[in-house]
């Protein structure tokens, strides 16, 4: 599991910094503002790349108590999604991260492995 950090979006431009995604999962710090930006740069393979709920009932203001499920997007091949912001409450673990796991194909449990061609980025705008 990888530790990712995030890097800010600004309007002078930002370099992509794609990390590959580890087997067991990858992680960042959450702080609200975040979302991850994943590539599949693999010219025929499907992944699935689920972004853990760490708080299944939640309370929102206006609506009231809400079951929240993990977040799931499968990704084609040579495609790539855009996941988030992380609402704190829900999505942060006892560390204040986001987990972020990974599987070959649109369902099953087999993990990535070997060279998957699947990528990585943590971003979060620029506040000012």
């Amino acid at each position: 599991m990888a530790t990712i950090a995030a890097l800010k979006v600004t309007e002078l431009a930002t370099t992509a910094v794609k990390a590959v995604c580890a087997a067991a999962g990858d992680n960042f710090l959450n702080s609200g503002i975040e979302f991850i930006r994943i590539n599949n740069n693999h010219a025929s393979a499907t992944y699935t790349v689920t972004v853990i709920a760490q708080t299944t009932a939640y309370s929102f203001p206006r609506h009231g108590l809400l079951t929240k499920a993990n977040t799931t997007k499968t990704i084609a091949a040579g495609g790539s999604a855009l996941i988030g912001p992380f609402k704190t409450t829900v999505w942060n673990d006892a560390s204040d991260k986001v987990q972020v796991s990974y599987i070959l194909g649109s369902s099953g449990t087999t993990a990535i492995s070997g060279s998957h061609l699947l990528t990585i980025e943590v971003l979060y705008l620029e506040q000012k």
